[in-house]
């Protein structure tokens, strides 16, 4: 989907605007974001059995760390996709109320 409608300063037009989002967010395959299925890879050092401070010590866990770097930085760009698809519709003046709120 191009276009996202912006949604109307009273909501008005919510359900027209959330079914665009959605239908967005699922064409670009990142439905997982929202339904939480598509989950932040764990850094290597958060793993079961290595404590805090663990740092890579072979070619292994250092190849391990470099793949999970790709990971994070990839699943960073698609969360941020989402996020903007979220609230590039959300007009000023809801989008100013809704960061006061608290999640």
């Amino acid at each position: 989907m191009d276009y996202l409608p912006e949604l109307a300063d009273n909501g008005q037009n919510w359900m027209n605007y959330g079914h665009s989002v959605l239908c967005a967010i699922n064409d670009k395959g990142l439905m997982g974001f929202l339904v939480g299925s598509e989950r932040r890879p764990t850094h290597p050092a958060e793993l079961e059995g290595r404590g805090k401070g663990w740092t890579p010590q072979t070619d292994e866990e250092r190849h391990e760390v470099t793949v999970w770097r790709t990971a994070d930085q990839s699943w960073t760009r698609r969360n941020a996709t989402v996020n903007y698809t979220i609230i590039c519709g959300i007009p000023d003046t809801i989008l100013t109320f809704m960061l006061h709120l608290k999640s």
